[in-house]
């Protein structure tokens, strides 16, 4: 049984050390079929560059993830074992929640099947009523021994990254544009 200390030493761990590091593979260069196979590790071909933002202390973080030419914020929390990964994505071109929900639906039925459950949401952004985001609420149990399980820690933070690498994809083939700087968003 983990301290209350020690549970939040790991929590940080997995937010700032390991989904930090595991985000920067959402984009990965493939080898081509084209020559010789060869041996190559994730870490060498990943493209993705990710900034990140984290209070000491809190169960959550935000990420910036850059991938696929463009954008997309992120915010990961971890309540010992409870996963939000909230996706908020700048509402432009009469983008809303519904509409974002159906151009989307492949992705969530993909992500349903590694037991995620879903939300959808227009977020008006304080002090700026002209401007919202929609945000994509993704939610998860993992076991009650996730923070000592490396099992576990490895399938939610693959899983996590997969979610976000086709979250991106399928909005770019909908046309959706996801980077808040680009619209001039605050991040």
């Amino acid at each position: 049984m983990l301290t209350i200390t020690e549970a939040q030493k790991r929590t940080e761990q997995f937010l700032t050390g390991q989904m930090l590091e595991a985000l920067r593979a959402v984009e990965y260069e493939l080898p081509s079929f084209d020559t010789e196979p060869i041996e190559v590790a994730l870490a060498d071909v990943a493209r993705s560059r990710v900034e990140i933002r984290h209070v000491r202390g809190a169960c959550d973080a935000t990420y910036l993830i850059n991938a696929f030419g463009d954008e997309l914020l992120m915010q990961l929390q971890l309540n010992v074992h409870r996963l939000v990964v909230v996706y908020r994505v700048p509402a432009l071109d009469a983008l809303d929640a519904s509409t974002l929900a159906v151009r989307l639906e492949r992705w969530r039925i993909g992500a349903e099947h590694a037991g995620w459950k879903f939300g959808w949401r227009d977020a008006p952004i304080s002090g700026e009523s002209a401007r919202r985001y929609v945000e994509t609420y993704c939610y998860a149990f993992a076991g009650a021994d996730f923070l000592v399980d490396e099992t576990q820690q490895l399938y939610w933070r693959t899983d996590i990254v997969q979610m976000t690498r086709y979250y991106m994809v399928e909005a770019a083939r909908a046309g959706i544009r996801l980077s808040p700087r680009r619209a001039g968003f605050p991040v």
